[in-house]
């Protein structure tokens, strides 16, 4: 107890002088992906070349039934999500948080060891994630492609290249 005491008494004496270290960076897995975002391709990407239109607003919201949608599974690996692209006809793609293997392979187990960066997937088709605003992070077959976050949210469509999703108020 006197050393619970202590410390909290050391800690308000280092407030007060200004000297008490700034907390970490908040854990980026820790914020909810509930959302609408306006999707655009990143500048360079196959689709962006191609002319492929971007879906003009996606929708991201928890799955509280795997029979909301179709994929989903109720399988307790943590909460799953899913995204819909508002105004288009198909069903919303269920998306799963990455299994560590996934981050290994993309080269930022490190990352998220630090709580720096948090994924989902659907399957192979896409993965969204989210980091830091201004966050650099390379990906690809030989770690050649790179894309510089500017909302912090970002992902990549298979065949199709990264893009940038910003928050709609």
């Amino acid at each position: 107890m006197l050393r619970a005491l202590v410390a909290a008494a050391s800690a308000l004496v280092l407030g007060a002088c200004g000297t008490m270290p700034r907390p970490a960076a908040q854990d980026v897995a820790a914020q909810s992906w509930s959302g609408d975002y306006r999707f655009q391709w990143a500048a360079g990407t196959q689709a962006a070349r191609r002319g492929i239109p971007a879906p003009a607003q996606v929708r991201i919201r928890p799955i509280t039934s795997a029979k909301e949608v179709p994929g989903a599974k109720a399988d307790g690996n943590g909460p799953q999500w899913a995204i819909s692209f508002v105004g288009e006809p198909g069903a919303p793609l269920p998306l799963i948080p990455f299994k560590a293997k996934g981050y290994e392979e993309m080269g930022w187990a490190a990352m998220r060891a630090g709580g720096k960066i948090a994924c989902l997937e659907s399957g192979s088709f896409m993965f969204v994630c989210r980091t830091h605003p201004g966050t650099t992070l390379s990906f690809g077959r030989q770690n050649d492609e790179q894309l510089t976050s500017k909302t912090g949210l970002f992902g990549v469509a298979l065949h199709q290249g990264s893009f940038e999703l910003t928050p709609l108020d």
